[in-house]
């Protein structure tokens, strides 16, 4: 199965953000290039879904993803 490969700027234009803000993503490790400095389309599809999802809810969404990401030690 091959993977689908995204530019910088074609996921600056997914995500709704500066191509700089790609590599700050990227330097941050947010995100990650796969061949040179192209990005996996399903790891940018993901984060994507993820800021239409803080944009439209704001910060309580937010802290609910953070909440089901911890483990619990319980």
């Amino acid at each position: 199965m091959l993977r689908q490969l995204l530019s910088i700027t074609q996921t600056a234009e997914r995500l709704r953000v500066r191509p700089e803000y790609v590599r700050e993503l990227v330097a941050k490790k947010r995100l990650s290039f796969t061949h040179g400095e192209q990005l996996d389309a399903a790891q940018v599809e993901q984060l994507a879904r993820l800021m239409e999802k803080l944009r439209k809810n704001g910060i309580a969404t937010l802290v609910e993803i953070t909440a089901q990401e911890k483990p619990d030690h319980n």
